[in-house]
């Protein structure tokens, strides 16, 4: 009975106050955990909102301009373009980020996320009037912790939509589902309650040994506790992050997927790292706009590496990559100055030639082309020797298209005559009814 009488003692005197303790840690883990994933949430909302907008600038330049159509509404234009049913950007941006997003000229939601039970985009709805004058009028940001939207609870925040001349003529909204916070924080907080548990445990068991033992496990926990409440779990993202089976993996996971998205947008190659083909059609627009405004020539061709299928089949597809690679860093080099290089697909290349004629292309090319020929590759235990085929056309026909079919044309010829070789103009025998005509 003394003995027993001891131990409640001590169970008094060491685990109440080791409980006390963690209920307060508890709560303040809970508290600041909760707070730095709320700000780090809005943190996350915010580089997405700026992301669509860079990305609506990117895809339609130019400003937002109501314009008048048929009847009594209104189609709103960026730049040149009708954009009032192009969904694509808030709803590619929404999968990816996992929240609903919308976009507002002034205070009403033109593109928008938001469907109702019917499948209906919620668009035309306005925001309320504390929310649009503070974004429309003082040309704040606005977050809020709590909003009610079709019966579920958001964060949601919204950011100025700016023109040229620095006028507020919309807001991007962003709204994340207050669940999935929650759970995050639960998700959080759960660990460290068992981690708590453990130590009051602990501190029973041992208490009537040493209660030194029970200070030095309380300050150890208490400064792990206070590492995660400090936010230290929410560092730069790296590897070690993103394996963690914990929320903080989980968002680490959104940031990667997130980044990995506008690189995409952004029109990068992520093996070559050259610019892709979206990058490729907007370029080439502008070259040719500013080529026929003031009369100076540009040019085009297209690339193949000749075999790169038997490089493959023979090497494997990483020595095939490694190839790739090399030709890709001689192109980016020797376009220096003259315009750019791209990757088209596969193993196909496209190099535009800004304010260069056909044949000043073709004598860049033949020293390009002597680069490629010399080049070794050396990956997975070989040496890898490769040569191309380029077709080349002059930028002064009627359409991209068509400049584009052209290189591509003599490209193809290049490649059905011998390979390794730079083809300018092609014999009348060989030309289609088309270009013929």
């Amino acid at each position: 009975m003394k003995k027993n009488g001891l131990y409640r003692k001590l169970l008094d005197t060491a685990v109440a106050p080791v409980v006390l303790l963690g209920l307060i840690i508890m709560g303040f883990c809970y508290f600041r955990f909760t707070n730095t994933i709320y700000e780090e949430t809005r943190n996350n909302m915010r580089d997405t909102a700026e992301t669509v907008m860079l990305t609506y600038d990117a895809a339609y330049p130019g400003d937002y301009t109501l314009v008048k159509s048929a009847g009594e509404t209104y189609d709103l234009y960026k730049g040149e373009r009708n954009i009032t049913t192009e969904y694509s950007i808030v709803d590619n941006f929404a999968g990816a980020t996992s929240t609903e997003i919308s976009l507002l000229y002034l205070d009403v939601r033109i593109h928008t996320t938001f469907v109702s039970d019917s499948g209906t985009r919620l668009a035309g709805i306005s925001t309320n009037s504390e929310t649009s004058d503070l974004v429309l009028n003082k040309g704040q940001e606005v977050f809020y912790k709590n909003i009610t939207i079709l019966n579920d609870s958001y964060l949601v925040l919204y950011v100025p939509v700016r023109n040229s001349d620095d006028s507020v003529v919309g807001m991007i909204e962003i709204a994340k589902k207050q669940h999935s916070l929650r759970m995050s924080v639960l998700k959080a907080v759960w660990p460290i309650l068992l981690l708590v548990l453990l130590g009051v445990l602990l501190a029973a068991f041992t208490a009537y040994r040493s209660t030194k033992n029970i200070t030095d496990d309380i300050k150890v926990l208490q400064q792990f506790l206070n590492k995660v409440a400090s936010g230290s779990l929410s560092v730069d993202l790296d590897r070690r992050l993103v394996k963690r089976n914990d929320e903080i993996g989980d968002i680490s996971k959104s940031s990667l997927a997130m980044q990995k998205s506008i690189r995409g947008f952004i029109g990068t190659d992520p093996l070559t790292g050259l610019n892709n083909r979206r990058y490729v059609m907007e370029a080439l627009e502008k070259i040719r706009e500013r080529a026929s405004s003031t009369g100076e020539p540009f040019s085009l061709s297209i690339g193949d590496i000749d075999f790169f299928k038997k490089v493959n089949d023979t090497y494997g597809h990483n020595a095939g990559d490694e190839v790739l690679k090399a030709v890709a860093g001689i192109l980016k080099e020797s376009m220096v100055g003259k315009g750019f290089a791209a990757r088209w697909g596969g193993e196909e290349f496209i190099m535009v030639f800004d304010r260069y004629s056909s044949l000043q292309a073709k004598t860049v090319l033949e020293e390009t082309l002597d680069r490629i020929r010399a080049a070794v590759v050396q990956t997975e235990g070989f040496d890898i020797k490769v040569t191309m085929t380029f077709g080349v056309s002059d930028g002064s026909m009627a359409s991209i298209e068509e400049i584009v079919n052209d290189a591509d044309e003599k490209l193809y010829y290049g490649k059905q005559n011998g390979r390794n070789r730079i083809i300018i103009d092609l014999p009348e025998e060989a030309k289609t009814p088309e270009a013929q005509a």
